[in-house]
C-alpha cells in the first residue's frame, strides 16, 4: 500500500548511478516481480541496453493461453498491458480501471456476460487469469467492432469505442 512511497524511495537510491549499476538495479527489481521499476529504471541508461527489461513478458504461458484463445497477438497485449499498467498486477487508476489489463468494473461486467463467465466479481480483476481473461476478450470485441484496425482497437481501450469511432468519422469526411 506505500507504491508511491516505494517508487520515490527507489528513484532517490539510483540517483547519480552508471548505465551498469542501473541495469544491476533493474535486474534486482525483475527478480523481485517489481516490473515497472524494473521497466523505468532500464529506461534511465544511455550507452547500455536490456530490451529484456525495457519489454518484460512475465505471466508468459496464461498471457499467451488468453491470447490465442482471444485470437490476439501477444506482443499486442504486452504492449497493451505494459502501457496500461506497467505489469503492476493490482493497479487501480484514478478512473477506477483494474489489474493488469485496466478494466473498468463495468466494462468486465459487460464482457464477462458476453462470454458466459457466470462467476464473475469486481473484486477478482486483480486476479491474473480473470484479468487477462477479460481484458483479452474485451480488445477483440473492440478490434472486431472497429473493423480490425489494431490502431484503433488500442485506442478504443483506451479511451472508450465511441472515441475511435469518431475519429474515423471525422476522417471520412
Amino acid at each position: 500500500g506505500l507504491r508511491v512511497e516505494g517508487n520515490r524511495e527507489w528513484s532517490w537510491q539510483l540517483r547519480g548511478l552508471d548505465d551498469r549499476k542501473l541495469l544491476a538495479a533493474a535486474e534486482y527489481a525483475r527478480s523481485r516481480g517489481v516490473y515497472d521499476r524494473m521497466i523505468a529504471t532500464s529506461e534511465r541508461t544511455r550507452e547500455e541496453h536490456d530490451f529484456t527489461q525495457r519489454f518484460p513478458a512475465p505471466h508468459r504461458q496464461t498471457l499467451a493461453r488468453h491470447a490465442q484463445a482471444a485470437g490476439l497477438d501477444e506482443t499486442w497485449v504486452y504492449g497493451l498491458i505494459r502501457q496500461e499498467s506497467r505489469f503492476i498486477p493490482d493497479a487501480r487508476s484514478s478512473a477506477g480501471a483494474l489489474g493488469l489489463m485496466q478494466i473498468m468494473p463495468a466494462t468486465a461486467r459487460y464482457v464477462a456476460r458476453r462470454i458466459g463467465v457466470s462467476d464473475y466479481h469486481a473484486e477478482r480483476l486483480t486476479d491474473l487469469d480473470v484479468n487477462l481473461r477479460l481484458g483479452t476478450a474485451y480488445l477483440r470485441m473492440v478490434f472486431d467492432d472497429l473493423d480490425g484496425h489494431p490502431l484503433l482497437a488500442s485506442a478504443a481501450y483506451n479511451a472508450g469505442p465511441s472515441r475511435p469511432r469518431a475519429w474515423r468519422a471525422a476522417l471520412a469526411r
